[in-house]
């Protein structure tokens, strides 16, 4: 097993996964989250942070803000009613929003459209 890393910050992720050319080598989730564990992230910080090394060019931030009411209006003209749960949270995610508010989002217009139980 590598070092312990020193930070548990998304600096010293994306700084680990450039060291390992992981952008350049097409590298995917999991082997980045394996490099991350090797050396020394925990198996859920090494989920949270290769996803944002991957999905959000290592920028935690930096992402789209929106309301209930804006989420709801994006989500019913992408025609979420008839759409996977993943693929609306594709949609979202496209749109600039993070993965974790998308997933939110989701979550809450499906049980605001009555498509899963509370």
């Amino acid at each position: 097993m590598g070092m312990p890393l020193r930070s548990f910050s998304q600096a010293e992720y994306n700084r680990v996964l450039d060291e390992h050319s992981a952008r350049l080598k097409g590298l995917g989730q999991t082997e980045c989250e394996n490099i991350l564990i090797a050396n020394g992230a925990s198996r859920s910080r090494a989920k949270n942070g290769a996803y944002v090394y991957l999905h959000h060019d290592g920028n935690p931030s930096g992402v789209m803000r929106g309301t209930r009411e804006q989420y709801t209006k994006l989500l019913d003209e992408f025609h979420a009613v008839k759409k996977e749960s993943q693929a609306c949270i594709r949609h979202l995610e496209s749109m600039g929003f993070s993965y974790g508010q998308s997933k939110t989002a989701v979550y809450n217009y499906r049980i605001t459209k009555g498509l899963i139980g509370k």
